[in-house]
Protein backbone atom coordinates (compact mmCIF):
# COMPACT_ATOMS: atom_id res chain seq x y z
CA UNK A 1 0.00 0.00 0.00
CA UNK A 2 2.37 2.70 -1.21
CA UNK A 3 -0.38 5.33 -1.29
CA UNK A 4 -1.20 4.80 2.38
CA UNK A 5 -1.33 8.02 4.46
CA UNK A 6 0.46 6.18 7.30
CA UNK A 7 3.69 4.23 6.72
CA UNK A 8 3.67 2.29 10.01
CA UNK A 9 0.15 1.86 11.41
CA UNK A 10 1.49 0.53 14.74
CA UNK A 11 3.31 3.84 15.24
CA UNK A 12 0.01 5.71 15.64
CA UNK A 13 -1.22 3.68 18.64
CA UNK A 14 -1.78 6.01 21.63
CA UNK A 15 -1.43 9.10 19.40
CA UNK A 16 -3.92 11.97 19.49
CA UNK A 17 -6.51 12.10 16.70
CA UNK A 18 -8.05 15.22 15.11
CA UNK A 19 -11.02 15.48 12.77
CA UNK A 20 -11.01 17.41 9.48
CA UNK A 21 -12.16 20.52 11.37
CA UNK A 22 -9.26 20.02 13.82
CA UNK A 23 -11.47 18.99 16.74
CA UNK A 24 -9.85 16.67 19.28
CA UNK A 25 -11.39 13.21 18.78
CA UNK A 26 -9.37 11.08 21.22
CA UNK A 27 -6.48 8.63 21.04
CA UNK A 28 -5.79 5.61 18.86
CA UNK A 29 -6.41 2.53 21.01
CA UNK A 30 -5.89 -0.28 18.49
CA UNK A 31 -5.14 -1.09 14.87
CA UNK A 32 -7.31 -3.59 13.01
CA UNK A 33 -6.85 -4.97 9.51
CA UNK A 34 -8.95 -2.29 7.83
CA UNK A 35 -9.67 0.21 10.62
CA UNK A 36 -8.34 2.09 13.62
CA UNK A 37 -10.08 2.14 16.99
CA UNK A 38 -10.19 5.48 18.79
CA UNK A 39 -11.20 6.03 22.40
CA UNK A 40 -12.25 9.44 23.67
CA UNK A 41 -11.09 11.19 26.82
CA UNK A 42 -12.19 9.21 29.86
CA UNK A 43 -13.24 6.30 27.60
CA UNK A 44 -16.74 7.77 27.23
CA UNK A 45 -16.85 6.92 23.55
CA UNK A 46 -15.25 4.63 21.03
CA UNK A 47 -14.98 4.89 17.26
CA UNK A 48 -13.98 2.38 14.60
CA UNK A 49 -12.68 4.45 11.70
CA UNK A 50 -11.81 2.82 8.35
CA UNK A 51 -8.16 3.32 7.43
CA UNK A 52 -9.40 4.95 4.21
CA UNK A 53 -10.71 7.85 6.33
CA UNK A 54 -7.25 8.62 7.76
CA UNK A 55 -5.81 11.65 6.00
CA UNK A 56 -2.34 11.62 7.51
CA UNK A 57 0.04 11.39 10.45
CA UNK A 58 2.63 14.06 11.28
CA UNK A 59 4.53 12.03 13.87
CA UNK A 60 2.53 13.46 16.76
CA UNK A 61 -1.11 13.53 15.65
CA UNK A 62 -3.36 11.54 13.34
CA UNK A 63 -5.64 13.53 11.03
CA UNK A 64 -8.98 12.22 9.74
CA UNK A 65 -10.92 13.11 6.57
CA UNK A 66 -14.37 13.37 8.27
CA UNK A 67 -15.26 16.34 10.46
CA UNK A 68 -16.35 15.81 14.07
CA UNK A 69 -20.08 15.66 13.18
CA UNK A 70 -19.49 12.99 10.52
CA UNK A 71 -17.74 10.71 13.02
CA UNK A 72 -21.09 9.77 14.64
CA UNK A 73 -21.59 7.03 12.05
CA UNK A 74 -18.39 5.32 13.22
CA UNK A 75 -19.28 5.28 16.93
CA UNK A 76 -19.33 1.79 18.45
Amino acid sequence: MSDSPVVDWEAIVHKNVRSKDRADVGNVDAIETDAIVIITEGARGEYRIPKSEVEGFDGAEVFLRPNIAELKKYKI
